[in-house]
Parts: C-alpha cells; structure tokens; sequence
C-alpha cells in the first residue's frame, strides 16, 4: 500500500527536475509525468516521480488528517501502554 502525502513543488528547472518539500524535508523529485508545472503546486510523488497535482485545499485537508491520524495512533498507543 502507498500513502500518497501532499508535497509542495520548491523548484524546477528546464529538464523537469527539481525539489519538494514533504513537510520539512525536501526531495529531488522528477516532474517529466507532469504537465505544466510550477514552484508553489502542490503534488502526490510514488518513486521519485510527481503523479499527480492537486490543489491547495485538497493539500491541506490531506495533511489535516494525516495529523489527525497521527494523533489517534499516539494516544491508542499511550492508552495500551498503561
């Protein structure tokens, strides 16, 4: 299974190479799948390559449940642990 997380599109150049930022870290990620794309998109990236855009709504309402989740699993985890 894949997890497709929000990553925000940091750099670009000519040959449709450049970085993203997944939530602090920043990737080289190829964009070649891609059609015009530009720094500030927000994008879903499965082995180095950039397979989707998606807006930025959709970005952050992603990464809300994500944190979301993120939290649950902590807290169930905490609970089972006393």
């Amino acid at each position: 299974m894949c997890l497709g997380i929000p990553a925000k599109v940091i750099s670009v150049d000519q040959d449709k190479q450049g970085k993203i930022d997944y939530l602090g870290t920043k990737v080289t990620t190829n964009f070649s799948l891609l059609e015009e794309i530009e720094v500030g998109d927000w994008v879903i990236v499965h082995a180095g390559f950039a397979i989707s855009k998606l807006n930025e709504e959709e970005a952050q309402e992603t990464l809300a449940l994500i944190r979301e989740y993120t939290e649950f699993s902590e807290n169930i985890k905490r609970k089972s642990q006393n």
